[in-house]
C-alpha cells in the first residue's frame, strides 16, 4: 500500500521552502508534456537534501519497488534533512518496458555531458540535470541490469570531482556490495552520476537484480544501500536489518564483452562469481545455423559484474561486463 500523500506543489523549490517539518508531499513535473512524480520527504530538523532516483532506464524495476517500499515505511519525525523520491525517472520507457524511451531510443545514461542533439532524451535529461543539481547534496541512482540481464550488487563510483567522489566513497565502502567501479576519465561517458559529480555532488550509481521481473533480493539490497548512506549522512540511525555479502573490491577497469552471432544462449557463468582466462562465461548456438560459439574471459582474473541471461541473444548484443581484478593484464594472445 503507497502512502496517502495529502500536500501536493507545483514545484520543488515551492515543496522544500513551503512544506511543513515532519511530511510527505507530492511534486508533479512536466517536460514535453510528459509528467514525472516526485515525492519530498521533510525530516523534522534541518540537514542535507538526499535524492533518490529509479528507472532512469525503463526495464530495471528493482529500484521503483524499493522507493516505493522506502516511501511507505520512511517516518519524516526520524529524518534529519529531506529526501527527493523519484520512482519512475523515465516514465516513457517504463511504460513501454523499454531500456530507452520510444520517442527516439536514446539510452537516457549516455547524454550527459555530451555535444547537444536534437533528441527529447538529450534534452531531458538536461532538464533532469538541472533539476538535481539545484535541489540535491548526494544522489543515489538506482539501477538494476534490464529485462537481459542479471547484474551483481554493484557500485560505480565518479571520481571527477575529488571531493565528490571521497565523500560518496567514504559512504559506498561501508555497503555490502560486490564490488566498487571507479569510473575515471577512460570510463563509459555520459552517465548522470559523472555530470553530477562533475558539479560538485557526490553521486553514486547502484544495480542490484536484473531479468523481466523485480527480485525480492534485489529489492532488499537495495533498501539496505539506501539505509546505510542515510545513515552515514547523518540523517537517519536506523537500518534495514540485512544479511552482509561481503567487503566491496575496489574495480578501476572494466571489459564489455559482446556477442559475436546472434542465436540461443545455453548457458551462463554466475554474475558475481570470480573467473580466471580462458574460463568459458557463456555458449551460445547460433540460428539458423547451429553453431556452437563460447565466450571465455579474456584477463587473468575478473570478477563478473553483469552477465547476459535471457534466452535469445543478437550478433553485437551486450553479453557480459567483467570488473578486472587489480593486477590482472588483458590477455594480448586472443
Amino acid at each position: 500500500m503507497i502512502r496517502d500523500v495529502q500536500l501536493q506543489y507545483a514545484s520543488l523549490e515551492a515543496a522544500l521552502s513551503e512544506q511543513p517539518e515532519g511530511t510527505v508531499s507530492r511534486v508533479s513535473l512536466s517536460f514535453a508534456d510528459e509528467a514525472t512524480a516526485f515525492f519530498v520527504v521533510k525530516g523534522q530538523r534541518s540537514g542535507p537534501t538526499l535524492w533518490v532516483q529509479a528507472a532512469l532506464h525503463g526495464d530495471e524495476y528493482d529500484g521503483i519497488v524499493a522507493i516505493l517500499r522506502l516511501l511507505e515505511t520512511i517516518m519524516p519525525s526520524s529524518l534529519q534533512g529531506q529526501i527527493i523520491l523519484c520512482p519512475v525517472v523515465n516514465p516513457s520507457a517504463c511504460l513501454a518496458g523499454t531500456n530507452a524511451s520510444p520517442v527516439d531510443s536514446v539510452n537516457l545514461n549516455r547524454v550527459f555531458g555530451q555535444e547537444r542533439k536534437d533528441s527529447y532524451s538529450y534534452y531531458y535529461g538536461e532538464w533532469l540535470l538541472q533539476q538535481i543539481v539545484q535541489h540535491a547534496d548526494f544522489l543515489i541512482d538506482l539501477h538494476g541490469g534490464g529485462a537481459y540481464l542479471d547484474v551483481s550488487p554493484f557500485a560505480m563510483l565518479p571520481t571527477n570531482h575529488l571531493q565528490a567522489y571521497q565523500t560518496a566513497a567514504r559512504l559506498l565502502h561501508q555497503l555490502s556490495l560486490t564490488a566498487i567501479y571507479e569510473c575515471g576519465s577512460d570510463a563509459k561517458e555520459g552517465m548522470l552520476v559523472q555530470a553530477v559529480c562533475e558539479a560538485g555532488i557526490p553521486a553514486v550509481l547502484l544495480e542490484s537484480g536484473g531479468g523481466i521481473a523485480w527480485k525480492p533480493e534485489a529489492v532488499r539490497q537495495h533498501e539496505h544501500s539506501i539505509a546505510m548512506i542515510l545513515s552515514g549522512l547523518g540523517m537517519q540511525s536506523e537500518v534495514v536489518p540485512f544479511t552482509p555479502l561481503q567487503s566491496p573490491t575496489t574495480i578501476r577497469e572494466v571489459k564489455e564483452l559482446r556477442f559475436e552471432t546472434s542465436g540461443l544462449l545455453l548457458r551462463h557463468a554466475a554474475v558475481g562469481s570470480i573467473v580466471t582466462l580462458g574460463e568459458e562465461l557463456l555458449k551460445v548456438v547460433s540460428l539458423p545455423g547451429f553453431e556452437e560459439s563460447v565466450i571465455s574471459c579474456p584477463v587473468p582474473q575478473a570478477i563478473i559484474l553483469s552477465i547476459h541471461t535471457a534466452s535469445t541473444v543478437k550478433t553485437q548484443g551486450y553479453a557480459v561486463m567483467l570488473g578486472v581484478l587489480e593486477g590482472s593484464v588483458e590477455d594480448t594472445q586472443g
